[in-house]
């Protein structure tokens, strides 16, 4: 029995209880038999068994993904507001995972700066082809580039320009854009790109 029939098999039996409550103490064999009555009709089966509602069919999910590359290319070109050609000098948009391209010199030294520029392009880029970002999808990024250190999560956690959700210690917890980030991260691929 499903936890939902279970539920319902409860409220069933507290109201057949509450309908024979008008019976005294002395009638008990006749309130065992009108409860029994009772509940059979709230079940509206006749046997007492509740049966459990069929499984509904679940719509079918949306597909919103950006089928091929040139749109999601078109897609992170209008989020960062840079010319379609430039996109490919920051990012490899030809797998369903957009990758980190850009020439490691153009990156801040500081590691910890560096971090920051990479959340920014990382979470910016995915969330113009409408993918979620985690903390893995920078972390990755960042040890590509050997920015890796540490401090990572405290960096992480301390930027304004993006929220970072989920439980301390999690392995790979939800970063999501603030407004904020994204205004920052449009002037940060237009510099570089330039």
């Amino acid at each position: 029995m499903t936890t939902d029939a279970g539920s319902r098999l409860g409220e069933l039996v507290a109201q057949a209880r509450d309908a024979v409550s008008v019976l005294g103490e002395e009638d008990r064999e006749l309130r065992r038999i009108a409860f029994e009555r009772v509940l059979d009709h709230l079940l509206g089966n006749g046997n007492g068994v509740v049966r459990a509602e069929p499984a509904r069919k679940l719509e079918e999910p949306i597909d919103a993904v950006l089928g091929t590359e040139q749109q999601r290319v078109d897609a992170a070109a209008r989020y960062f507001d840079i010319d379609p050609e430039r996109v490919r000098e920051l990012f490899d948009l030809s797998g369903d995972e957009p990758r980190l391209v850009l020439p490691p010199d153009k990156l801040p030294r500081e590691k910890a700066a560096a971090v920051r520029e990479i959340a920014l392009l990382i979470g910016g880029v995915r969330t113009a082809v409408g993918l979620a970002t985690g903390t893995s999808h920078i972390r990755q990024a960042v040890s590509d580039y050997q920015k890796l250190d540490d401090d990572f999560m405290t960096t992480l956690g301390a930027m304004d320009k993006v929220a970072v959700l989920g439980k301390p210690g999690s392995r790979n917890r939800l970063v999501r854009m603030r407004a904020i980030g994204a205004e920052a991260a449009r002037p940060l691929a237009q510099r570089l790109v330039a």
